[in-house]
């Protein structure tokens, strides 16, 4: 990543911390959202919430139609990864799809923290995707915490 992405990035999350659009926490009932940037080549192609289940499509600028599709992991790979770290973040299953043809085609899943970057391509990253091409793309993961009301006591 060169250094106008990671200064996208740093200003990314700086400035959500200032609009209730970007950083996602209801500041009225405390709910997060897991919000998703995705860039292709250190440009931010698409950013949505992310709404469990559901397949997002996007067309990536070689054309080809990516689908993801974010949810909770199985408890399984919870207690799996509770077994290895101590302190384990908090998690996400993320699966790609092509969406060329007429149903889904599944291409690969793998787990992330819900704040934090994933890469996938031709050279890797989360996982090596070759039909992404390099240098493929990055999903800037970002799901607040938010403080309880009578967390100044």
């Amino acid at each position: 990543m060169d250094m106008r992405g990671k200064l996208f990035y740093c200003f990314l999350i700086s400035g959500s911390v200032w609009t209730s659009q970007t950083f996602a926490c209801d500041w009225q009932t405390g709910e997060r959202e897991q919000k998703v940037f995705l860039s292709w080549d250190g440009q931010r192609l698409d950013h949505w919430t992310v709404e469990p289940g559901e397949i997002k499509a996007v067309e990536l600028p070689n054309g080809f139609q990516l689908g993801l599709k974010l949810e909770n992991p199985e408890p399984e790979k919870i207690i799996d990864y509770r077994e290895k770290i101590p302190h384990p973040p908090e998690m996400v299953s993320i699966s790609l799809y092509d969406l060329a043809g007429d149903a889904p085609v599944f291409l690969t899943r793998t787990y992330g923290g819900t704040n934090s970057i994933q890469g996938y391509g031709a050279r890797g990253g989360a996982d090596r995707v070759d039909v992404l091409g390099d240098p493929g793309i990055s999903l800037t993961l970002f799901k607040p915490v938010c403080l309880p009301p009578d967390s100044a006591e």
